[in-house]
């Protein structure tokens, strides 16, 4: 039987698609490219196998929808290197990879002027109430009765928890905006976040002073449900949240409290904690929320960027050369 010839996967669907060009460019003479359309959702153990047999033989995987389980790992022994759609990981075991020699890498920066400008955009939603009145026009042809008094973020201040790429840029505009702008990022000095344009400040003392909350931190046990019953009480009453980072950085029961209440004033989120969502999250009974589908990083120049990254990050690998944006060390790299 004929050696099967090395190849590289891209999971891509046509609602989370890949631009492929710059993968295939950067993957020229060194292996052929070929898209898988995986689910963007766990797998049970049939589906698993299912997967990989039509991953079977790839050598390396640009991943945007799926899952990279320790299960799916297991029965591609092939796989040398997993790159990351983006700059979060947490749709990778990262662990399982690191034990199996996979290498994974990781986009980061990429996306930070797409993600920080819907950022600004569900911020000046939030602010003026724009969703309702235009829903009211066209649904409604209402007119004078779909008219809202909003606020101006002007004079207000943002309060940035996560300082890196994304939320630098997201402190540039604010403060051409005129916010005022604090953060807490305890991967940085207060130097340095200070040299970012933000006023360095405690964790708590940022939910108390901060008329806007925008999250920009990854997805770690730390921060899981950051924005949890506990934090929500000690924000400012009417405070606006945005979230276009995680969804499980925010508890969402607690969220969907304190907006019924008006702990929170309103809050726009781009993730969730579960995607799709389940209809029964509560989150969708809740008043004042704008929720938008995952889509910051979803616009043509961002996905031209991680797709030129990532692709280039994984010829490195495959022609036997350190990656520029490795996220794990495997012990023992599959040759």
């Amino acid at each position: 039987m004929a050696k099967m010839r090395p190849w590289v996967a891209v999971t891509s669907t046509d609602e989370m698609p890949v631009t492929l060009s710059p993968v295939r460019a950067a993957l020229k003479g060194i292996a052929p490219v070929k898209v898988v359309e995986l689910p963007f959702r766990p797998l049970g153990s049939a589906e698993t196998r299912q997967y990989a047999r039509m991953l079977s033989g790839a050598i390396g995987m640009l991943l945007r929808p799926g899952y990279v389980t320790s299960e799916l790992l297991e029965l591609l022994p092939a796989l040398q290197v997993v790159a990351v759609h983006g700059a979060g990981v947490d749709q990778v075991d990262v662990e399982a990879c690191s034990a199996r020699g996979v290498l994974v890498t990781n986009a980061p920066g990429a996306n930070a002027v797409a993600v920080a400008e819907l950022t600004i955009a569900l911020m000046l939603n939030l602010a003026r109430r724009i969703p309702e009145s235009a829903a009211r026009v066209h649904g409604e042809g209402a007119w004078g009765e779909a008219r809202h008094t909003g606020i101006e973020l002007r004079g207000r201040t943002l309060g940035l928890i996560g300082l890196g790429q994304i939320g630098g840029r997201v402190a540039d505009i604010a403060r051409a905006l005129g916010m005022k702008v604090v953060a807490f990022d305890p991967g940085l000095t207060a130097a340095e976040i200070r040299e970012r344009g933000a006023r360095p400040l405690g964790f708590e003392t940022l939910l108390g002073r901060a008329d806007v909350i925008s999250l920009h931190a990854p997805h770690i046990p730390a921060t899981e449900r950051l924005l949890n019953r506990a934090a929500f009480a000690k924000m400012k009453k009417g405070v606006l949240l945005v979230n276009a980072a995680r969804g499980p950085l925010v508890d969402e029961k607690a969220l969907a409290r304190a907006l019924t209440h008006g702990r929170v004033g309103g809050a726009a989120l781009d993730v969730l904690n579960g995607e799709p969502p389940d209809p029964a999250n509560p989150l969708f009974a809740a008043p004042n929320v704008l929720i938008t589908p995952h889509m910051a990083g979803s616009t043509v120049e961002c996905l031209e960027a991680i797709a030129a990254t990532a692709g280039a990050d994984m010829a490195r690998v495959l022609s036997g050369r350190k990656a520029r944006f490795p996220v794990n060390r495997p012990a023992r790299p599959r040759a």
